[in-house]
């Protein structure tokens, strides 16, 4: 399963976590998989550099925290929704709350 974590400071997403794989499908059969990473990896590389505190992509984890958040974001979180409605068994997503450091 797929388990995306949306990272919430006040009430301005500012981050991104997501970790594993669905296995719906054989390796590089797995729609959902390849769906998923193609709108994470897309995503990612629409950020504006200077909005970006770390980011990291990597097969089966990618993670991006933002100085603020934008409408990159948003996108990449609705798209990933998409996905999880229909697919629930392998891709889940939750909200966690940290505090401004």
């Amino acid at each position: 399963m797929i388990k995306v974590t949306v990272i919430y400071v006040g009430n301005e997403i500012r981050g991104l976590k997501v970790v594993g794989h669905a296995n719906s499908q054989k390796y590089g059969q797995d729609l959902i998989c390849a769906s998923v990473s193609s709108i994470v990896t897309g995503g990612f590389n629409a950020f504006d550099e200077d909005d970006i505190v770390s980011i990291k992509l990597e097969e089966g984890f990618g993670e991006v925290f933002l100085k603020r958040e934008n409408d990159v974001i948003k996108t990449i979180i609705i798209q990933l929704k998409t996905i999880a409605e229909e697919f629930p068994q392998y891709l889940e997503i939750n909200s966690k709350k940290e505090v401004e450091k």
